[in-house]
């Protein structure tokens, strides 16, 4: 019989993206467990309202933070069939030139963009198994293949490292049945994807892009074989 309760951890769950994952989960009947280096208002009194919603303070950046966090799960959890490792910063000020790039302040978007998400899935690695899913959300600034910009150095690094991360893990992970896809959310109308993507008619709203990421979570079928890294409308994107 199929299970119709799921396990669902998402990172950076306190707004845009990760917010809309967890609602729509949560939705569903889902046990979810959300992660917010700060937790906000809209996640708080979410969580007041909906039993199956646990919240937790969590810093991805600090392994310490990431296993203090996730012990109650662990303990109550035998199984996870959805990580999404949602959790990311963007630096604005990035946007310049090599010459103008603080380069010291790379640590800091690596520690949360490309290492955090090692972090959760080693955190959580004893209670994934055939069937889980484990969806890192990096971009399509981490693609080379498609790479066009001249600036934001940084942030792709971050994003590309994440994508590397995700693919050794698959690797590891593979053979137990356990699945790991890298989705570009599209532009999204956040906080991160500020006044641009408000206004642009390119943009897409975090509860659309959270619907596409979930159809292909839920349905891990629809993934051609040989793609881990995709849109969110389903375009496999070039690592």
């Amino acid at each position: 019989m199929e299970i119709k309760v799921k396990t669902v951890v998402v990172t950076g769950a306190g707004q845009g993206l990760g917010f809309s994952l967890v609602k729509k989960h949560v939705e569903m009947g889902d046990r979810v467990y959300a992660y917010e280096l700060n937790l906000t208002k809209e996640l708080i009194d979410y969580a007041m309202v909906n039993e199956n919603l646990s919240i937790h303070q969590c810093d991805v950046a600090s392994s310490e933070s990431v296993n203090n966090a996730t012990k109650e799960m662990l303990k109550k959890e035998d199984f996870i069939h959805f990580l999404y490792n949602n959790a990311g910063i963007f630096r604005y000020e990035d946007r310049v030139s090599l010459l103008e790039t603080d380069i010291d302040a790379a640590s800091v978007q690596l520690q949360v963009n490309a290492v955090g998400l090692l972090r959760m899935c080693k955190a959580v690695m004893q209670k994934l198994g055939s069937g889980s899913m484990v969806v890192n959300i990096t971009s399509e600034s981490g693609s080379i293949g498609d790479c066009y910009r001249d600036n934001e150095y940084l942030y792709g690094m971050s994003k590309a490292a994440a994508n590397m991360a995700s693919m050794i893990f698959q690797n590891e992970m593979g053979k137990y049945g356990v699945r790991v896809i890298c989705f570009h959310p599209g532009w999204l109308r956040s906080k991160m994807g500020g006044q641009g993507a408000a206004e642009s008619p390119h943009s897409v709203s975090c509860d659309e892009s959270a619907s596409n990421i979930m159809s292909y979570a839920l349905n891990p079928e629809r993934i051609p074989e040989g793609v881990y890294f995709m849109e969110h409308s389903g375009k496999p994107l070039p690592w």
